[in-house]
């Protein structure tokens, strides 16, 4: 498999190590990369605008006019799927990464088995959004990303399915599609489920998406789902 890798740092000896450690990580798994770099956010930020077609991005947070979080921002308004890592000397951005569904921030230095962790889950991220599920909805046959589905809403005898472009709704109960779906999402309450990647915050009594939506939140559900929300995010943990 091939990955659309860029790296965004005002540290010259920074991009050097990471464009390293990510031809290795590639290397070693027999896949291939195609690297860009970039001295700051405002010369990513022009290439990005001709090129979107990036499956990982390592930015750095502090940088001049740019940041990486105000990169990352700009990004998921159209784009939910690229994988975000961000590098930084602070200890203080994790609130900024769940707000732009990083998948993990790295401390500087960044430590090699730390980076090739977050750079496994990123591929396997990445696989898990090429999965497509069938749909048969209004006599027709709908294909779909897993990435695209944001959230699942259960009635009487059928299920609403609601994704990134609009929702369909399908004769199914809210259990089997739960069982189809898999990883990746959580039952927040007897008719809801949650795809993770879309999740901005818990309350509790609410799963507040990205999309403004709040899903219900079960007072059973609720450790279960807050551990699952913890756990999708800081798999690895954090660096220290």
């Amino acid at each position: 498999m091939e990955y659309r890798v860029a790296i965004c740092d005002d540290e010259a000896a920074q991009l050097t190590y990471l464009s390293d450690q990510v031809r290795g990580w590639a290397r070693r798994d027999g896949n291939s990369v195609r690297l860009s770099l970039f001295p700051s956010g405002e010369a990513f930020w022009f290439q990005y605008e001709q090129e979107k077609d990036f499956d990982l991005l390592l930015l750095d947070i502090e940088m001049g006019k740019i940041s990486g979080v105000e990169l990352a921002r700009r990004i998921r308004r159209e784009n939910a799927d690229v994988q975000i890592l961000f590098i930084t000397a602070y200890p203080d951005f994790m609130a900024e990464g769940y707000e732009v569904a990083a998948l993990h921030y790295l401390m500087k230095p960044v430590r090699e088995e730390k980076l090739l962790a977050a750079l496994e889950r990123a591929a396997a991220n990445l696989k898990k959004a090429e999965r497509y599920e069938i749909f048969c909805t209004g006599g027709e046959t709908v294909r779909i990303s897993l990435g695209e589905i944001v959230s699942v809403e259960a009635f009487s005898h059928e299920v609403e399915v609601t994704a990134r472009k609009g929702s369909f709704r399908v004769e199914e109960t809210i259990s089997g599609l739960e069982k189809r779906l898999g990883d990746g999402f959580v039952r927040c309450h007897r008719s809801y489920l949650a795809a993770l990647k879309y999740v901005r915050k818990i309350t509790r009594t609410d799963v507040v998406m990205d999309t403004g939506a709040r899903l219900p939140l079960s007072r059973r559900r609720y450790d279960a789902v807050n551990q699952a929300f913890i756990h999708y995010y800081r798999e690895e943990g954090g660096d220290g």
